[in-house]
This record gives C-alpha cells, sequence and structure tokens, in this order.
C-alpha cells in the first residue's frame, strides 16, 4: 500500500514538473511570436528571411533531438532536463542583447536544442512511470502545459513589449526560467533513474511503418502553428491595424482552446481509438487553417482561430500515446529514443511550416498559401487507412 502511494506521489511530482518544464519552453518560444516579424524586418530582412529565422528553431531542434533521445535512455532523465533549462536561459539572454539578424537566429537555434532536451527527457519520463492506459490522460495534461505556454507567450511578449520596450519580455522570461529551474532541481530529487542497458539505432526503430506514419501526423500537427508565425501576424495588423499586444491576444485563442481540450482529448481519444481521433482532427485541420484568413472582423478571426487550436488538439494529443503504445508492441522500450523520434517530426514540422506558408505568401499570397497547406494534410488521410490496416495485422499476429 505504502508502495502504491509512493508510486502516485512520484507520478504526480514528475507529471507537474514535466508540464511546467514543457511550459516554460514554450512560453519563450511563443514570447517572440509578435515581437519577432516586425523586429527583424526593421533589420532589413524579407519576409523568406524571417521564415528562415523561425525555422532555426526546428532546424537544430531535429539535429538535437536524436543525440539527447539516445543520451537521456544511457544516463537517465533527470540530468538532461536540467541541461535543457541552461540552454533555455542561454537564449534567452541571446534575445535580449541581439541587435543583428545573425545573433537572432543563433538565440532562436540555441533555443531549439533546449526544447529537444526537456521534451525529449521529459516526454521519455511520463513513458517511463505511466501504464500504456495511463498514458494518453498524462500525456495530454502535459501537453496542457504547451498550450497554456503557447497561449501565453505571444500574449506576455506582445503586451511587455509595449509596456517596457524590446528587453522587457526577456526580462521577464528569465525570471521564469530561475523558477522553473528551482522546481527541477527539488522535484526531481527523488524520481527514478531509467536508463538503458543496450544501445538501439534509431533505424531499427523506425523500421515500423505505424511509427513512421504517425511521425507524419505529428510533422503535420507542429507545421499548423509554424504556418502562421511568420506570416499571420504581418497580415492581422495591415488587415486590422491592430498592434503587437492585441495579435499576441488572437495567438492566445487556438491555443486556450487546445490547452482546455487536450486532456479531454486525451481519455476521448482512449475511447474510440487514438487513430479515428487523429483522422478527424486532420479533416477539421484542413478546413479551419484556410478560414483564418478569411474574417473580416475580429471576433470571427478569433472563433476561426479557436477552432483551428481545437483541430490540432485532435491531431497531436493522442499522436503521442499512440507512438509510445507502438513502440512498446515493437518491443523497444526505450522511450528517451522513441520520443526523440516525436521530437525530430516536430521539429520537422516547424521546419518546413514557416519555409512554405512565407515562401508561398510571396509568390502567391497569404490566402493560397493557406488553401495550399489545407489540401497537402487532406491529401495524408490514405495513409491514416494503412495505419489501420498495420494496426488490424498487428493485433491477429499477437493473438496468433
Amino acid at each position: 500500500m505504502a508502495n502504491t502511494k509512493e508510486l502516485s506521489r512520484t507520478r504526480k511530482a514528475a507529471l507537474f514538473v514535466v508540464a511546467i518544464a514543457i511550459f516554460t519552453d514554450m512560453l519563450i518560444y511563443g514570447l517572440v511570436v509578435p515581437i519577432l516579424p516586425g523586429y527583424a524586418s526593421s533589420l532589413g530582412v524579407s519576409q523568406t528571411a524571417i521564415g528562415f529565422l523561425f525555422s532555426s528553431y526546428a532546424i537544430t531542434l531535429f539535429i538535437a533531438t536524436p543525440i539527447f533521445g539516445l543520451l537521456s535512455d544511457r544516463i537517465g532523465r533527470r540530468g538532461p532536463m536540467l541541461w535543457g533549462l541552461l540552454g533555455l536561459a542561454a537564449a534567452t539572454i541571446l534575445f535580449s542583447i541581439a541587435n543583428s539578424y545573425i545573433l537572432l537566429i543563433v538565440a532562436r537555434a540555441l533555443q531549439g536544442v533546449a526544447a529537444a532536451v526537456t521534451w525529449t527527457a521529459g516526454l521519455a519520463l511520463l513513458a517511463d512511470l505511466y501504464p500504456p492506459e495511463e498514458r494518453g490522460k498524462a500525456m495530454g495534461i502535459a501537453l496542457s502545459g504547451q498550450a497554456a505556454g503557447t497561449l501565453l507567450g505571444p500574449t506576455v511578449g506582445g503586451w511587455f513589449y509595449e509596456l517596457g520596450g524590446y528587453q522587457a519580455p526577456f526580462l521577464f522570461a528569465a525570471g521564469l526560467a530561475l523558477f522553473d529551474g528551482v522546481l527541477r532541481l527539488i522535484l526531481l530529487r527523488d524520481i527514478p533513474s531509467s536508463k538503458s542497458e543496450n544501445y538501439l539505432s534509431p533505424f531499427k526503430v523506425m523500421r515500423d511503418r505505424r511509427l513512421l506514419i504517425i511521425a507524419g501526423v505529428v510533422i503535420i500537427g507542429a507545421s499548423v502553428p509554424s504556418v502562421l508565425e511568420p506570416t499571420l501576424p504581418i497580415h492581422l495588423q495591415k488587415h486590422f491595424n491592430i498592434t503587437p499586444g492585441y495579435i499576441g491576444l488572437l495567438f492566445a485563442v487556438p491555443t486556450l482552446s487546445y490547452g482546455l481540450l487536450a486532456p479531454v482529448i486525451g481519455t476521448f481519444s482512449i475511447r474510440i481509438g487514438h487513430i479515428k481521433t487523429i483522422i478527424i482532427g486532420l479533416i477539421m485541420v484542413s478546413i479551419s487553417l484556410p478560414l483564418t484568413i478569411l474574417p473580416d472582423t475580429i471576433w470571427i478571426q478569433a472563433l476561426a482561430m479557436g477552432l483551428l487550436g481545437i483541430s490540432m488538439a485532435l491531431v497531436l494529443t493522442p499522436s503521442l500515446p499512440e507512438l509510445a503504445n507502438v513502440s512498446e508492441q515493437s518491443g523497444v522500450n526505450a522511450y528517451g529514443l522513441t520520443f526523440a523520434i516525436y521530437n525530430t517530426a516536430y521539429s520537422i514540422g516547424m521546419m518546413i511550416g514557416p519555409m512554405i506558408s512565407s515562401t508561398l505568401t510571396d509568390v502567391f499570397g497569404l490566402k493560397l498559401a493557406y488553401i495550399a497547406v489545407g489540401c497537402i494534410i487532406i491529401f495524408y488521410l490514405p495513409f491514416m487507412r494503412t495505419l489501420i490496416r498495420e494496426n488490424k495485422k498487428k493485433d491477429l499476429s499477437v493473438k496468433v
């Protein structure tokens, strides 16, 4: 009985720390959304260059994720989570002093490395501690931290910028990172160390076709908000003549709807199946993304962005537990590596989203760019049918 209570306390502490860690990372990530496009533009760079600036986060996230995924399996989760915080603090300081496009690139890239460490080790820690039947709910709660951070980031960034200038948002972020560091040191002190004795190649894990299809879903889910970030703030400023503070509030709407519904969707997806939930989400995203460019009033704009947030939650929330389940069914329990794959897929989405949207916007305009992305998402649905067939084959082989 005592062991059961202790395990419950350990799980709750880990879930709280991971949710706060993800919240902090995403808040500082989103902090620059209403500021960076205009600030970078004032330095004389093009819309395509601004798209690359946003993508630099994802590029380093992509490079660093497999490295730290393997490392967290070998040495445990606690150390990497502390390293991630140090990287995030350094990135925040660089942002505060950046007076050139190159320094902005370096700061954003370092932010991506820090996220690779924190996300991979944190999600692997939850998979270590929670059984399959509880992972959907636990990871839904953790992703609420992501949504809350993304929700508050643009809002906090926009209003602190208006109140105190360019450096004010980053001073706030530095204080938040300090608070997060204290939590990680205290609450992770008694977390059991989970290490993998054997080296596992990422290529061995990626042989499972189901895992590759889920990785594609994550790429789509991650690309959707990153499509908006370098392009929509400029459109909103011109179309509605609003300030960065109000742009931040509009960007808060999809993340608010995402955060409120992520735990509910995590439970819902267990009942109807993760794959069916993802399919519903993909259809909704393909419709709601182009809708964000059509409204002529602020209130309808907010409504369209709220619908997009719900759609993203339906895509991403079931992807995490489904990825862990596929990994487990394949006999691979190195969750650091498994969630490194999730992070790698997420980083690819974040990397290609700004590049595609910025380039298409430069060539064809914003409306056609968003419609094209929506069509690409629809074209992915046949892969989900393949995933359903693969799962049925796996179930039959297990029964036999």
